[in-house]
């Protein structure tokens, strides 16, 4: 018979390619009493959010990853998952003025996550400004996963549409 007493900590998806970055946010994630699943690269982070039974409460993602962006993988779950709280990182040399007060600079102060944690946590809506993509854009992303079932290919349609465009732009 299985023990179905277990209470689980609150899960939270951190994506980013580089492990250095992983292994200096890791620490700061679990005094929140978050269990931290990393991933270094969107489509990962796609794959687990789709496999994983236990629910994620969080994602922290940084923008700048080969392959799927950052970018991408924010629009993939304001679409597929508008209830997950998100948080995304970005390194200093690429913050613009369209990300300021959107993203926090890699790597963030500890107060400075402590506190975007608790935010998102206590279900305070996202910095990350909506995107302008356009309908139809939206509209393939959302063909495609309802024929493959796939958050991946959703995105990759969605990065189609997004390529030379950022996901910030106002």
């Amino acid at each position: 018979m299985e023990d179905t007493s277990r209470v689980w900590a609150p899960l939270v998806l951190l994506v980013d390619e580089d492990p250095i970055t992983r292994n200096l946010l890791r620490p700061l994630l679990r005094p929140h009493g978050l269990e931290v699943v990393q991933a270094r690269a969107s489509v990962a982070a796609l794959e687990l959010l789709q496999r994983v039974a236990r629910r994620f409460c969080l994602v922290v993602v940084s923008l700048e990853m080969a392959g799927l962006s950052g970018a991408v993988l924010l629009e993939t779950l304001r679409l597929f998952r508008p209830g997950l709280a998100t948080i995304c990182l970005s390194s200093a040399a690429s913050a613009g003025p369209d990300r300021r007060g959107a993203c926090l600079a890699k790597p963030p102060g500890v107060e400075e996550l402590s506190d975007r944690i608790k935010e998102a946590l206590a279900g305070a809506p996202s910095r990350v400004p909506p995107s302008t993509l356009a309908p139809d854009i939206i509209a393939k992303a959302r063909l495609a996963f309802e024929h493959s079932g796939s958050l991946v290919e959703a995105a990759r349609e969605l990065g189609l549409g997004m390529s030379g465009e950022s996901a910030f732009e106002s």
